[in-house]
């Protein structure tokens, strides 16, 4: 190419590197120390970062739609949407990691370029070099695939809880019309939350970052590739150990294993290893699925934050249940069930008539109470009262007061900057938008706004449909009401997500329940439906206008194949192996999904949050919620939390050079309640592995942290959403990904091969490093919690 040089070295490796890049993009670098000086508006930053980190570069003639794209893409899809719906059923949910997906499709499309012909006809098939347009497309494909769908939880409760097994063809046309209901919010908002350079969508950087990386700089040269694998492999040969053959390595507790199964208090403060089990105090784990990849690279301040939420964690959950708070003896320790004041769990169906609860009558109430004794208020009272364990009612209260400290935090700290998120003046024509990658894409063509309103269309027709046959519940007004709503909110949000990388759709679904219980009180099942639909098509219109951008970066044609075809088609495809998977595992391992604390490999935590959270708020949400209800602080917790950000910032105000502007209170207080579900044995390693990284190796061998790109985020609150991408280099990414590479494609196989994802489980001998549930062991051989 023409103005280009050879950089000798590239800082950011750690490892003699030989990188082809642009003249002029080589000068922006160098003039980033200046630029890290200033004070810039936000839309100076954003162009700064996506001209200084990514380059504009495009080759018109690369074809996107290709065999390796729809080969690939499909495969990867399979294969992660399987994985995504097996993790909502684990003790501890875990996500697919999208950058995972990215590098191994890198390989993948690396080996059919060179092992499939280009002569004749073969050359539809392998038209040349695997190129960053279709890689692009494959990554939107799978990673839209690669997750549980919302609505999927909706199937779950209803199989589990009301014994209702959707029609086959109904559950998935649903999933269908919650997957693509987004979309058409996405389309009319590209103008607005994708095109501009001030909407430049920090968490699309990091993926863009690598793909340029691989595609342009060539960074994984043969030596990384064999690191890769070589490391790759390992991990995945390890996890069989922990996961399989020697639980005991998953959290060992030298406390536990000195108790032997003896007492309650040990298995609550330091046993961690089994699902809802307790806290893991001092717990060492010896299995990277549970760890994760993140404690390497998420920036020292955000981790010193969580840590120091941890550690409230540990003290909030033992005062309340030691304390008796909310009857907290009565319950398990750790549950998301609903129970009675005696500690048995709670039977809904004793509540119900036809799957709701008589409410005092008003104008959105269509029940009456007609005097029959045989009706919902005397069967409430003859119920009594529903409970949440207290570590759970302490998670919803805590959601809520993350709500208030971020809002306020945001404010406090950054309104100046996102104030012109709610002045709506972003709204202009795309022709009108000068920015340095979106000129690059004007030389193709665009999708019509019609395609996503027709999308939209039939999305809306479908749920309307599949609400009527399928009982939901929810009338066609509600849904309007919902969407309108929803669509309000992700323009605000969205925008906020766009130019700070933060988003806060994870407060959706508390705040949807709360809306549809109003709107439909006494309904546990239209509520659930309800919230589905306005938090869920709110993620989705966030998910792919992330996406736009990301092709926007790439330089992908969006009419080809990208933004439209492979997100849609990843949808429609994740949604029917998210169904086949739930049915199956359901099938296979209701017992397990169905008990408190579920098993070491099975857990019903998800849905029984989900069913918990309906019935409290969609049926009995005045008498748990409302005034001198046992919960009332929960809704009260989100006016607290507005507080909380505010003595600090004053703090600061008044002593600049103390610190203060470090602490992070929505991060601090989020994290307070992270201990209160699922396994907990790996806190310990984490929080030891990410400052050895973040501290130690950031300040022992800084080569191995990049120097291209900012040495502190735009703004404070990127630091809730772990962003320092420009700053950390890709090496580092792919150091981290080749361990949750390995970790999540054993899990896979493992599912399958003898956990009993699709058929009879198959589980290893009972012996010292295996413990039976059946001898009141957990894995850590702490007493086993209650099942």
């Amino acid at each position: 190419m023409e103005n280009t040089k050879v950089l000798e070295k590239t800082h950011a490796g750690g490892i003699d590197e030989v990188a082809s890049v642009d003249v002029k993009e080589a000068a922006d670098v160098e003039k980033v120390s200046d630029f890290e000086k200033e004070e810039f508006l936000v839309e100076d930053y954003a162009r700064d970062v996506a001209v200084k980190v990514l380059t504009t570069q495009d080759d018109p003639t690369q074809p996107a739609f290709t065999f390796r794209f729809l080969f690939i893409g499909l495969g990867l899809s399979a294969f992660g949407s399987v994985l995504a719906q097996i993790y909502y059923f684990k003790p501890q949910t875990v996500l697919v990691a999208k950058l995972f997906l990215l590098l191994i499709s890198y390989f993948l499309g690396e080996m059919m370029a060179m092992l499939i012909p280009r002569k004749g006809s073969f050359l539809y098939l392998n038209p040349g070099p695997f190129n960053i347009k279709e890689h692009t497309a494959i990554i939107i494909m799978c990673s839209t695939a690669s997750v549980s769908a919302t609505a999927s939880e909706i199937i779950a409760v209803e199989d589990l809880y009301y014994n209702k097994k959707l029609n086959p063809a109904l559950a998935i046309f649903m999933l269908f019309a919650t997957q693509l209901l987004g979309y058409g919010f996405a389309g009319v908002l590209r103008d607005f939350l994708v095109f501009p350079t001030a909407t430049w969508w920090p968490t699309s950087i990091t993926s863009a970052n690598v793909l340029q990386a691989l595609h342009f700089d060539r960074t994984l040269a043969s030596k990384r590739v064999r690191m890769f694998w070589t490391v790759f492999g390992c991990i995945a040969l390890w996890e069989i150990v922990p996961q399989y053959m020697f639980p005991v390595l998953s959290g060992f507790s030298i406390i536990c294993l000195i108790a032997n199964g003896r007492g309650q208090v040990v298995r609550n403060v330091f046993g961690g290893a089994s699902n809802n089990e307790g806290t893991g105090l001092l717990a060492a784990c010896f299995d990277w699925n549970y760890i994760g990849s993140d404690c390497l690279w998420v920036p020292l301040q955000t981790q010193l934050n969580q840590d120091v939420g941890l550690l409230l964690t540990y003290v909030f959950m033992l005062s309340f249940y030691y304390g008796n708070v909310w009857k907290a003896k009565n319950f398990p320790f750790m549950s998301q069930a609903l129970f009675y004041e005696n500690g048995t769990q709670y039977d809904q169906t004793l509540i119900l008539t036809n799957n709701e609860l008589y409410v005092r009558p008003n104008r959105m109430s269509g029940r009456k109470y007609d005097g029959n004794p045989d009706s919902d208020p005397v069967k409430y009272a003859e119920q009594g009262p529903a409970y949440f364990s207290a570590s759970n009612a302490w998670f919803l209260l805590v959601s809520n007061l993350a709500i208030g400290a971020c809002l306020v935090h945001v404010y406090l700290w950054h309104w100046d900057r996102i104030v012109g998120a709610f002045k709506f003046t972003g709204f202009r024509g795309s022709n009108n938008i000068d920015d340095p990658h979106h000129n690059v894409m004007k030389k193709y063509k665009t999708v019509p706004q019609w395609w996503f309103i027709l999308l939209f269309v039939a999305a809306f027709a479908t749920a309307q449909a599949t609400n009527y046959k399928g009982d939901s519940g929810l009338p066609w007004w509600a849904l309007i009401v919902l969407l309108i709503m929803s669509f309000i909110l992700t323009v605000i949000y969205g925008y906020l997500s766009s130019i700070t990388g933060f988003s806060l759709s994870w407060f959706g679904t508390g705040f949807f329940q709360m809306i549809v219980a109003f709107m439909l009180p006494g309904k546990p099942v239209a509520n659930m439906y309800g919230t589905v639909y306005g938090q869920h098509t709110m993620n989705q219109a966030l998910n792919l206008m992330s996406d736009f951008k990301l092709g926007q970066y790439t330089k992908v044609p969006p009419r080809g194949t990208l933004t439209f075809f492979a997100q849609v088609f990843g949808s429609i495809v994740g949604s029917v192996l998210n169904y086949v998977m739930l049915i199956n595992i359901i099938d296979n391992n209701r017992p397990a999904l169905l008990s408190i604390a579920g098993t070491r490999l099975w857990s019903g935590q998800n849905p029984q949050s989900y069913n918990s959270n309906a019935i409290s708020w969609g049926a009995l949400g005045p008498q748990m919620f409302g005034r001198g209800g046992t919960y009332v602080m929960v809704p009260i917790a989100l006016a607290i939390g507005l507080f909380l950000p505010v003595p600090f910032w004053l703090l600061h105000k008044k002593f600049p050079k103390s610190g203060f502007n470090n602490v992070i209170m929505p991060i601090i207080v989020q994290y307070s309640a992270w201990l209160t579900v699922g396994v907990n044995s790996s806190i310990l390693f984490a929080i030891v592995i990410g400052i050895i990284s973040q501290y130690f190796v950031r300040n022992r061998y800084p080569r191995w942290f990049s120097k291209v790109g900012l040495s502190q985020p735009p703004f404070g609150v990127v630091s809730l959403i772990r962003y320092y991408t420009p700053n950390f280099s890709t090496t580092t990414f792919f150091r981290a990904l080749w361990l949750d590479g390995g970790t999540q494609v054993m899990i896979f196989i493992l599912s399958f091969a003898v956990f009993g994802a699709a058929g009879t489980a198959h589980d290893f001998p009972t012996w010292w490093g295996n413990p039976s549930l059946d001898q009141g062991l957990s894995a850590d051989r702490c007493a086993a919690p209650p099942s």
